[in-house]
């Protein structure tokens, strides 16, 4: 997965990127997939770090976590209000 297909959030996770990494912000009781993914705490900024060669795992376990219930009721979490 190359750095253009990371979404800008998956559900409550908002990615961005940090110089050679991917910067992430997300909810406490999504930390562990991030730690799996070879995360680093940064506590300055309150965010991850994780390197751009694990991003497309990341993504996956993260979109597989989100609220299961609303995706499979054809309910997109991504979308930034976009009118129905």
């Amino acid at each position: 997965m190359s750095h253009t297909d990371v979404p800008a959030h998956i559900g409550p996770v908002e990615f961005s990127e940090f110089s050679t990494w991917l910067a992430v912000r997300c909810p406490t009781d999504l930390e562990p997939i991030v730690q799996r993914a070879g995360g680093i705490w940064e506590p300055g900024s309150r965010r991850w770090l994780v390197e751009r060669r694990r991003v497309g795992p990341l993504v996956r376990n993260l979109r597989r976590a989100t609220d299961p219930l609303f995706r499979h009721a054809g309910l997109d979490l991504d979308e930034e209000g976009r009118a129905a």
